[in-house]
């Protein structure tokens, strides 16, 4: 079967966009401000928590041959090119299924698991086309209303598995690089150097203002210090489940229960 143009492929969630283009969609929030706005999509963190995935790399490394090989079947080597030339050949793993059409039917054929899906309207053949298209307009618009107004429930072949926070995203990501490239950094340098953002704020006052009124600063120091290693920590602990995870099922964002 061939596949459809990625013009023609819907997404649940917004799909990286180069450029500008007319959408009623409302845009997502940044995971960052100063990224281009094709990093503005679950998809597109979907592949960079896919690249820090040892085993994966592993696999990637032996030409699809390993522990992940069904894996690598659909997504391929997510190391050896850049994102868009890797999103324009496996973004229909994220796409839905193409619509249902509306077509003439013979009740005989009439399955039971179909009834809940159609609706069924019995038009005479000698009405006018227009009159007959008023009646149908108004008929089908009075039974969709309720099922529109649900949530669309994906069945693409990868689920977006709930809605994503990019923002919590990027920077879980952020914390897990920062370890990486700096291996012998404390955990406090780590929230420094990933500028993870903490509440300043200790018994109704910052540093900065202490340190202004020439107050000691030295507990302030600490519960900010204690701070920046439990928010790192936390970082560090979801991201690496979702690096696990994505390589493991069929869903992201997805942490594991324990």
């Amino acid at each position: 079967m061939s596949r459809k143009s990625e013009k023609s492929l819907f997404f649940v969630y917004t799909p990286p966009l180069l450029g500008v283009r007319k959408s009623r969609r409302k845009a997502p929030q940044p995971g960052n401000k100063t990224a281009e706005r094709w990093k503005w999509s679950v998809f597109y963190y979907w592949w960079e928590y896919l690249r820090r995935h040892e085993g994966y790399r592993q696999t990637c490394e032996a030409g699809g041959i390993g522990r992940f090989a069904k894996l690598y079947a659909d997504f391929g080597d997510v190391h050896s090119c850049d994102f868009w030339s890797w999103w324009k050949s496996h973004s229909h793993l994220f796409s839905e299924p193409e619509a249902r059409k509306a077509e003439p039917f013979d009740p005989s054929d009439m399955q039971e698991d179909d009834q809940g899906d159609f609706i069924y309207i019995r038009i005479p053949r000698e009405n006018q086309l227009k009159h007959s298209l008023t009646q149908v307009t108004r008929i089908v618009k009075r039974r969709l209303v309720k099922r529109d107004s649900r949530k669309i429930v994906t069945q693409a072949r990868y689920k977006v598995a709930t809605k994503p926070l990019l923002p919590s995203l990027d920077m879980h990501l952020r914390v897990w690089d920062a370890r990486r490239d700096n291996p012998d950094s404390t955990l406090e340098e780590l929230a420094d150097i990933a500028e993870v953002s903490i509440n300043h704020v200790v018994n109704g006052e910052t540093l900065a203002i202490r340190a202004f009124n020439r107050y000691p600063d030295d507990d302030i120091r600490k519960v900010l210090k204690r701070r920046k290693e439990l928010a790192v920590q936390r970082h560090l602990r979801i991201a690496e489940q979702y690096i696990q995870n994505v390589a493991e099922r069929e869903t992201f964002p997805l942490r594991s229960s324990r």
